[in-house]
Parts: C-alpha cells; structure tokens; sequence
C-alpha cells in the first residue's frame, strides 16, 4: 500500500486539494493529476518537508526521468544555496554547478 504524505503535522495547515490528492493516490497509486498536485506543493516547500513526497513520487514511477530530475533539481538547489551562504555570497553559483554536472556526468 502507498504511504502518503499524510503524516502531516497537527499544527501544520494542508491544502485541501493536496488532502483530496492523497486520497485519491490512495485509490489509484498511477493517478499522475494527483501526482501533479502534490509536485506543486512540494516545489513550495523546503526539501526537508518536500523529501517524503519526491520519494515517494520516484519509488512509484522509478523509470521516470522527468520525476528524479524534479527530485534531484531540489536537492541541489538547497546545496547551491549552502555553497552560497558558506562562501559569504561570494560563489559563483552559475559556474560551480555547471562544473559539478560536467564532473558528474
């Protein structure tokens, strides 16, 4: 059975429409509209809060390029933006992660 991203907190507020989305993935785990709804919540979220649902997104369609890329994308923008602070503003954030790509692929 999917788990969902229903361990929400009880003090945190949940879109209704993400509540209906769960639900309906419930049902049908391949529901990509429900899918949709959740990927927009979760591109406005911290990674941290994010992480579950990205997960959960690439353990249901692990052959999707399209789902790792939006997961993978989150995670390394929270790495730039560390670089970032860690260099006192001063990285070229542009730069470094065009040269980690290159050094990753």
């Amino acid at each position: 059975e999917l788990e969902m991203v229903g361990n929400h907190h009880a003090a945190e507020y949940v879109p209704e429409k993400v509540k209906k989305a769960e639900k309906k993935l419930e049902e049908n785990p391949y529901d990509l509209d429900a899918w949709s709804i959740l990927i927009r919540e979760a591109q406005n979220q911290p990674i941290d809060k994010a992480r579950k649902t990205y997960e959960l997104l690439v353990a249901q369609f692990p052959s999707s390029g399209r789902f790792w890329k939006l997961y993978i994308e989150a995670e390394v923008n929270i790495l730039l933006i560390f670089s970032y602070i860690a260099s006192g503003g001063t990285y070229n954030l542009h730069y470094s992660f065009r040269k980690e790509v290159r050094s990753v692929v």
